[in-house]
């Protein structure tokens, strides 16, 4: 459908339309797959899941499955819970190295160290933010960080 109406406007030499044309088609295929896409470009307009993925795991809460894990995984240190409790900040799902250091008195460096321990034991993740790295606690981190409590 979407290439025959855009080729029916590109053949009566209606290029805007053809173009709004495709766009309307492209951010429908996106929406129409939308569980099952981790990023989506085309004619203009990109989709990226993950941000959207990771909102929705901080909200909801572990699973049974990731309580006994967690259980099992428990050994954090007093510097990886209070990243952990950075991480869980209410209002924010990604944060930057340099704010959780600014807010844990723990140097940058230190930070990045412990998040990347903390990423290969699953209990967070990262991604690319505007000014840098990001992180964020992935629901496994979220039920450590409540089993340390």
């Amino acid at each position: 459908m979407l290439l025959g109406i855009s080729a029916t406007y590109g053949f009566m030499s209606l290029a805007a339309e053809m173009g709004l044309a495709i766009l309307a088609g492209a951010i429908g295929l996106a929406f129409t797959n939308i569980d099952k896409i981790s990023k989506f470009k085309g004619a203009g307009f990109e989709a990226e899941m993950n941000m959207v993925h990771t909102m929705l795991e901080s909200q909801t809460e572990p699973t049974i499955e990731q309580r006994e894990q967690a259980k099992a995984q428990g050994d954090l240190t007093h510097d990886e819970n209070c990243i952990l409790v950075c991480l869980l900040k209410q209002g924010y799902t990604w944060r930057y190295a340099n704010t959780i250091s600014g807010e844990t008195g723990i140097s940058k460096s230190e930070i990045i160290d412990y998040l990347h321990s903390l990423m290969d034991k699953g209990f967070t993740k990262n991604g690319e933010g505007s000014n840098g790295e990001i992180w964020s606690i992935t629901a496994l981190g979220k039920s450590v960080q409540e089993q340390y409590r």
